[in-house]
Formats: structure tokens, sequence, C-alpha cells
């Protein structure tokens, strides 16, 4: 299908642009700016709190607008925006307030792009291969992420800040080409729409979270989303901690350990079709949960001796993420066939949103006084000091 072509070459070059994003804009603050902790983990939170606090409204408005003209806008704005820190960076300009309104921005502008996607996918694309094109949206996703973390540190390295955030931006220029000859099927069904106004865009916002709440396979995606989101947010602030200080491992070791964990999303996409099909999507769902869960389970696990914690932190990168992976295919497939279509964003935002309020709780953690104390002591292991050449 040309035009599914299109939106998945749009996805590997913005999801290009923004894992890129992610590293630069936090090394401009750590090598530039000199960061303090508290302000790495403000700068940290203020994508999340923008999603957290913009998804409702910004789904509506998906909703009420041709999906494939809000994915160019958000394209075009993300571009915008890290030219503007590009020059900012090329002239001596940066500061912190500017690095967090700029991240701020670029993520709502991401959730506009993501939720219009979604909506995109479900109402341009046939049930029977929706869990098929989720699956190939999800394994381009992982294969630039992977590439995207691999090359961004010579890219800054060799071009320095400014430039690097000029090939950012110049992704997203080139993702917003991509979705130029896109069509949009629903786009003519929106033109009834009444007027945009604020009481409006609230009460189709509430509609919308009535459906979710109204429909038992869409309220309890949203519950295990929540759950999901609140673990990974909390696992994450303690998992560094814990292989780089307990475990004592190399950041050589470690970051050949991060890698595998391309290679289990990708299992985990190249199977979720057959499975779907064998057990249908919720039940895939449940199946792809409990997988991730039993590689969750080799973290604590992997202790002494060395060989045996490396061994098993593999096994979590390949099962962990291969279940997560199909876990999130599914899921995503189950929004989009069950959710009425003209309220596809606004179901979808409202299940981000309580992602997001989890995702702010963990990061908010990182900026309490006992995480600093964690961290510090982390930083004082000789492993750790020893790598970062202290």
């Amino acid at each position: 299908m040309p035009q599914f072509r299109r939106v998945l070459a749009a996805e590997i070059v913005s999801n290009f642009g923004s894992m890129l994003t992610r590293l630069v804009i936090p090394w401009i603050a750590t090598l530039m700016l000199v960061a303090t902790p508290l302000q790495m983990g403000v700068l940290a939170a203020a994508d999340v709190a923008a999603g957290a606090a913009g998804a409702l409204l910004i789904g509506a408005l998906v909703d009420r607008m041709s999906t494939r003209r809000v994915m160019i806008a958000a394209d075009l704005v993300r571009a915008a925006l890290l030219a503007l820190l590009a020059l900012a960076a090329w002239r001596g300009l940066v500061t912190m307030p500017l690095l967090i309104l700029i991240a701020t921005a670029s993520g709502l502008a991401s959730m506009a792009f993501e939720l219009a996607r979604s909506a995109w996918i479900a109402q341009n694309i046939n049930s029977e291969t929706l869990a098929s094109r989720n699956a190939q949206l999800a394994a381009a996703g992982n294969l630039t992420e992977a590439v995207s973390f691999g090359i961004g540190g010579w890219i800054y390295q060799a071009l320095g800040a400014a430039l690097s955030l000029a090939v950012d931006a110049l992704s997203y220029l080139v993702s917003a080409a991509c979705l130029a000859r896109v069509g949009d099927a629903a786009a003519s069904d929106r033109r009834a729409k009444p007027r945009v106004t604020l009481r409006a865009l609230v009460d189709e916002t509430r509609a919308g979270i009535e459906t979710l709440s109204g429909e038992p396979t869409l309220r309890g995606l949203a519950c295990v989303h929540l759950v999901v989101a609140v673990g990974m947010s909390l696992a994450g602030t303690s998992y560094m901690i814990y292989v780089a200080r307990d475990l004592a491992l190399d950041p050589g070791v470690l970051g050949m350990i991060f890698a595998v964990g391309g290679i289990g999303s990708a299992l985990g996409a190249a199977f979720a079709r057959r499975i779907g099909r064998r057990i249908g999507s919720r039940r895939a769902v449940v199946f792809g949960l409990a997988v991730a869960a039993a590689g969750a389970i080799l973290i604590p696990l992997a202790s002494a001796p060395a060989l045996a914690a490396v061994v098993l932190l593999v096994g979590h990168q390949l099962i962990g993420d291969a279940g997560y992976v199909l876990h999130e295919i599914h899921d995503r497939t189950l929004r989009q066939s069950i959710a009425p279509a003209d309220q596809l964003a606004r179901v979808d935002a409202a299940i981000r949103t309580l992602g997001q309020i989890a995702t702010l709780a963990g990061a908010l953690e990182q900026l309490s006084p006992a995480y600093h104390g964690v961290a510090t002591v982390a930083l004082d292991h000789p492993r750790v000091r020893q790598a970062a050449g202290l």
C-alpha cells in the first residue's frame, strides 16, 4: 500500500529525529551548561509533563482535523524548534530555560504526531491487516531507535551541538515531505464539526473520557497501561544504579547488553501478527505482558558471578523486550479497533495521559533527596568513576 509506505517512511525518519533529540538536548545541558542534577531532572520531566497536561485537548483537536495535516504540522513545528535551538547553540545563547521550553514544546508536538498517526492507521487500514501494520511500525521504530542511539554520539562528537540539531531538524522536514502526498480517508467527515472553542474542546474531551470509561475493554487497557507505566517508571530510576553499582558491570559490557534489547523488540514485532491470529489480540496483550514479566524477573536474579549476571541481563533484554513489544502492538490494535472512528485520538489521548502521569511520577521521584543520595553513592563507585574519567 503506497499510502502506508509513506507513513512508515515518515515514522522511520521522525523517530530518528525524536531519538536524536533525546540524546542531544541532555548532552547540551550536561556538557555546555554543566547542569545540576535538579536541572537535569526538570529537563527530563519537561516533555512528559507537557504530554500529561496537553494530551486530552490535543486529542480533541486531532479528531477535528485531517490527521495527515496534523502530522505534517507537528513535524514542521519540531523542525522549527530545533532550528531555533541550533541557532542559539551556534551563537552561544543556549540557557536551561530555553532547553526546558524547547523540550516542552517538542513534547506537545510529538504527542500530536503520535495521536494523529495512530488515528490515521485506524481510519485508513482495513481491520484484517491492522495488527500487521502496527507490527511494521513497531519494528521500524525499534530499528531507528537502535540506529539513532548507536550513531547519535558520533554525530554530536563530529558535528557539535549546533550542526547535530540542524541534522535533527532536517529529519523532521524529510518526514513532512514523506507525508505530503498521503491521503486521509476521514478528512471530509470532519468538515461538519462546529467552530473550535475551549468549551467545545472540553465537551469533546469529556465525551472521549466517557467512551473510555464506559467500554470494558478500553477501560481494562487503560488500567493495564497505567500499571505498566508506573512499574517501568519506578524501575527506570534504579536499573542503571543496580547494574553499574551493585553488579559493577563495565559501561562497554552494559552497552552490548542494551543493544540486545533491539533484537528482542524485533522478535516481538516479527511474531506479533502470527500470535494475534492464533489467540486473538486480547489474549495476545495478556500473553505479551506475561512474557515481559518473565523477562523482568531475571533482573533481580542477576547477581554474582559476573558472567551469570550478564547472561541473565541479556535474557531480560531478549525476553522482556519481545514481550513488551508484542503487548504494545496488540494493545494499540485493540484501541484502534474498538474506539469510535470520530473519537480515536481522544480515547488514545486519555489512555496516554494516564501513562504520562505515571511516568511523570517516576521522573519526579528522581528529584527527591533520597534519589540524589543514592545517585551520589553510585557515582562514587570506583568502576563508575573510572568509566567517567574521574
